[in-house]
């Protein structure tokens, strides 16, 4: 856990706003020069207290769905948590995944343009870890949204970031995808080393950028954080709702949105009916916010489980478009 200050804390709120503002922007919030500004940036970044700083890309425009795999094993030893973690990163399309303690010992998030795709994916996890998965389900996401960590940074409660749901899909030519790439990679990548990749000027770059924006394709930048070197634990709640309507989903996400402990949120269509990711210091606060909801929700809450995040990986899961092809965030 990396001790940190005020204007740390304060660095990393702007940072999930925006990743993308220069040195010389985040220094005028911050009251610091510019130098200092990145000096901080980089002890972050080298402590692992920021996990990635990327753009926020609406994979549904790009022809992507989200789909979470979760599955149980029988004996998950330590050789099986390195083979599960080198799993995440040699898969191109994953986006994140988790080694977990609870109701699920992996929770794996990829992309696909189809159910066949899904399906490839679950026999490469079979094909390898067969003979010791004892459960797997496979969910799909609707929408998701991605809430700010004031719960660890002391600041005031966002809004939350732009909601990516299913959306037709649009097709772009191969230079916006590895700037799409490049960009979810490292949210402050530069235009200049953006242009080398791609074959354009800077200023060619900076027009297409802003025309992806514009269009929909880059919702914004932001940062993910790595909830124990904030001093926090990191908890999923799967839950599946009876009696629902949409007014009380209503209800439930707004109580969600609100609460300074959830940091994400993904409705689903399988197993579960919506994922509540949290941090928390300790199980008794995670037993406090779950007896809050069961308080207020319990009557149309009809199952409910934890996991723990153990370790995670977060990564781009559009890096086959990148020109090295290499880019893990």
């Amino acid at each position: 856990m990396q001790k940190l200050d005020k204007k740390d804390k304060q660095l990393l709120t702007l940072l999930y706003l925006n990743s993308r503002m220069s040195f010389t922007q985040l220094g005028k919030e911050l009251k610091l020069n510019s130098s200092s500004v990145e000096r901080r940036l980089r002890q972050l970044k080298n402590s692992g207290t920021i996990s990635s700083l990327f753009a926020d890309v609406n994979l549904a425009k790009l022809g992507f769905k989200g789909y979470r795999i979760y599955l149980k094993f029988d004996v998950f030893d330590e050789k099986t948590e390195k083979d599960v973690l080198a799993l995440f990163e040699s898969y191109s399309r994953t986006l994140w995944g988790a080694v977990c303690e609870g109701a699920y010992d992996v929770l794996w998030r990829i992309i696909a343009r189809d159910e066949l795709e899904v399906e490839d994916a679950i026999n490469l996890v079979t094909e390898k870890f067969g003979k010791s998965i004892v459960e797997k389900t496979v969910a799909t996401t609707t929408y998701q949204t991605y809430l700010s960590w004031n719960r660890a940074l002391e600041g005031e409660r966002h809004p939350e970031f732009p909601l990516e749901k299913v959306a037709p899909a649009e097709k772009l030519d191969m230079t916006d995808m590895k700037i799409l790439a490049s960009l979810y990679n490292d949210a402050r990548a530069t235009t200049v080393d953006m242009a080398q990749q791609v074959g354009l000027t800077p200023d060619a770059v900076n027009y297409r950028m802003k025309r992806l924006t514009k269009e929909g394709f880059i919702l914004g930048y932001t940062a993910w954080f790595d909830a124990k070197k904030l001093g926090f634990e990191y908890y999923k709640i799967l839950i599946s709702f009876r009696g629902m309507t949409q007014e009380k989903e209503k209800k439930f996400l707004d109580f969600c949105l609100e609460h300074n402990n959830v940091i994400f949120l993904n409705k689903c269509i399988g197993s579960w009916d919506i994922e509540v990711d949290i941090i928390v210091e300790n199980t008794l606060e995670l037993h406090r916010f779950i007896t809050e909801i069961k308080t207020k929700f319990g009557h149309i809450i009809g199952n409910h489980k934890y996991v723990s995040a153990i370790e995670e990986r977060m990564l781009n899961p559009i890096r086959e478009y990148m020109s090295d092809s290499n880019g893990t965030k």
